[in-house]
């Protein structure tokens, strides 16, 4: 994510010479340096030095210790921006001596500049704070503002989001195909059809309900197909499901 990201600023306009990447990882560093030309470094520390904004992308289990290099170097007038899933603000807060924080959670789909976006702000970030990480973060998709205690929903709705619609093309191909479509006739008809509605969810202001209604004749296939998944519960373990990945997010923030 933290690639994508850089990524997306560099298409929106920023100069390279405006970012710096602390990877520990030499072959990454590389990679970065090589496909989007960075300036890279092995030192959080030093990347610290000479930022304005930083921007946190690790794993929460790795937080700890990036924290206790950052704050070697570390100005309390520079904004902090996190992506770390379950990662409080008040963890960046402790550390950094009441840095302003912005937490976010982004999604996958920003590596296309096609992510959903959620942000919080922590207890000393300001709206100016607010209006600099939603600059940042608008480059690789849309943006929405919520409250902190939110994130964790936000989490298992457009964080684990993409995911859902992976699994539904991948059953889709797979009951293509068992209906007796190539793989290829069902991967180009399946992947089409979830781009098309995607894209026609956004285009018409109808909204889902009203889009599906549409589709649904009465007695009609779709009809047969959305009346099966209702009479198994289809839409009760749907809900279900989102909310176990809302109390997993909980769980890695405690």
């Amino acid at each position: 994510m933290g690639g994508a990201l850089a990524e997306g600023l560099i298409d929106s306009g920023w100069s390279v010479d405006d970012l710096i990447v602390a990877e520990v990882r030499e072959a990454r560093r590389e990679f970065l340096t090589g496909h989007l030309g960075l300036d890279t470094t092995s030192s959080i520390a030093d990347a610290v030095l000479s930022a304005r904004s930083l921007l946190f992308a690790v794993k929460p289990q790795d937080i700890a210790a990036a924290l206790e290099k950052t704050v070697e170097s570390y100005d309390p007038e520079q904004l902090v921006i996190s992506i770390c899933a379950g990662v409080k603000t008040e963890t960046f807060e402790n550390v950094l001596s009441n840095a302003p924080v912005i937490r976010s959670m982004p999604n996958t789909p920003a590596s296309i500049g096609a992510g959903a976006t959620a942000i919080a702000k922590g207890q000393h970030a300001g709206d100016s704070h607010l209006a600099t990480a939603i600059s940042i973060l608008s480059t690789v998709g849309k943006v929405v503002v919520v409250e902190e205690d939110q994130m964790d929903a936000v989490t298992a709705v457009s964080g684990t989001g993409p995911a859902y619609v992976f699994l539904l093309a991948e059953l889709l191909i797979e009951a293509a195909q068992q209906e007796g479509l190539t793989r290829e006739q069902a991967h180009v008809l399946s992947y089409q059809t979830i781009l098309g509605a995607a894209r026609l969810l956004g285009h018409d202001a109808a909204g889902p309900k009203e889009l599906r209604d549409r589709v649904t004749s009465p007695g009609g296939t779709t009809h047969a197909a959305i009346t099966h998944l209702e009479t198994h519960r289809w839409r009760e373990i749907f809900v279900e499901a989102v909310g176990r990945a809302r109390e997993r997010s909980a769980e890695l923030g405690a």
